[in-house]
């Protein structure tokens, strides 16, 4: 493990993270690569670097578990951003059935048109696949994709099948063979209130290897705060940081059931750069207004 702070290095074709070396996909397609807008915060250098790590030990998936806004979905994308891997998106809420699993419904000349969901096309091509909120879903739903990522199997609704088969063995006709470099990021939020989703890691949690996602330590904010807002009076972004240091001790005390999150503060921050005038109150004002009112 090198010594001082982390940083990116990419060379010879590897992602390099303190030590921790993984080989980039020079075979993917640049459209089905997400780019993403991040800073290399201390804190989120470290989660990237053990989340490399977990692809050198061989883990297959990972799981990324936190409050709403503290950069989830921000880290899986970086992480596949640098390693050029290809990506599928699918974004699981109450009403997701085993089928919507499965079965991808386009709008095409008028005509409702059904074909291959994300989560076939990427078991299909070798890609990874995004599930995000998947602590919205139903239990039934969870435990389908389970057995998918565990024992590599999955039956669909028209009566093929996804399923792992061994090199050099025949591919039944009804068979959707599982690409070797098919992998999944899952992203869930912690379970209870005020997020009132499932428990996803007590459910699935054996299956992957797991990274807890928490609000990033002050240096780590105010580096970001920095990077977001290069105008704004170093000051106000301090004021703004202790605010919320403040605020989340305040959930942790059972004081606030709302455990305010980097995206709002980065919000904040944006805005007092883009509009100095406004102040702080303003600013605020801005980011929580919707909060104000209740249908």
């Amino acid at each position: 493990e090198q010594a001082g702070p982390l940083a990116i290095r990419e060379e010879d074709g590897a992602v390099d993270i303190g030590g921790v070396r993984v080989a980039v996909d020079r075979d993917s397609d640049p459209s089905r690569v997400p780019h993403v807008l991040f800073y290399d915060m201390p804190s989120h250098l470290v989660l990237l670097r053990d989340m490399l790590g977990d692809l050198v030990a061989g883990e297959r998936h990972l799981l990324l578990i936190g409050n709403q806004g503290v950069g989830k979905n921000k880290l899986a994308d970086r992480l596949l951003e640098m390693l050029q891997r290809e990506r599928e998106y699918i974004q699981l809420h109450r009403d997701t059935t085993v089928a919507a699993l499965t079965i991808s419904a386009t709008l095409e000349g008028g005509v409702v048109k059904y074909g291959d969901s994300p989560l076939v096309r990427a078991c299909r091509e070798g890609r990874t696949l995004m599930v995000d909120e998947a602590d919205k879903a139903p239990l039934e739903v969870v435990c389908i994709l389970k057995g998918l990522l565990e024992d590599g199997h999955m039956l669909l609704a028209d009566g093929r099948r996804l399923e792992t088969v061994p090199a050099g063995k025949a591919v039944p006709p009804d068979v959707i063979p599982i690409h070797p470099k098919f992998r999944a990021i899952v992203l869930a939020n912690r379970p209870g209130f005020p997020f009132l989703g499932n428990d996803f890691f007590h459910e699935c949690g054996d299956v992957f290897a797991c990274h807890v996602v928490g609000s990033p330590d002050r240096s780590s904010e105010l580096h970001l705060l920095r990077s977001y807002a290069p105008s704004a009076p170093e000051s106000e972004l301090e004021r703004l940081a202790g605010a919320f240091d403040d605020l989340r001790h305040a959930v942790e005390e059972g004081a606030l059931s709302y455990p305010y999150s980097t995206r709002e503060l980065v919000n904040l921050s944006r805005h007092l750069d883009r509009f100095p005038a406004d102040g702080l109150a303003a600013a605020a004002d801005n980011a929580f207004a919707f909060e104000a009112h209740s249908p």
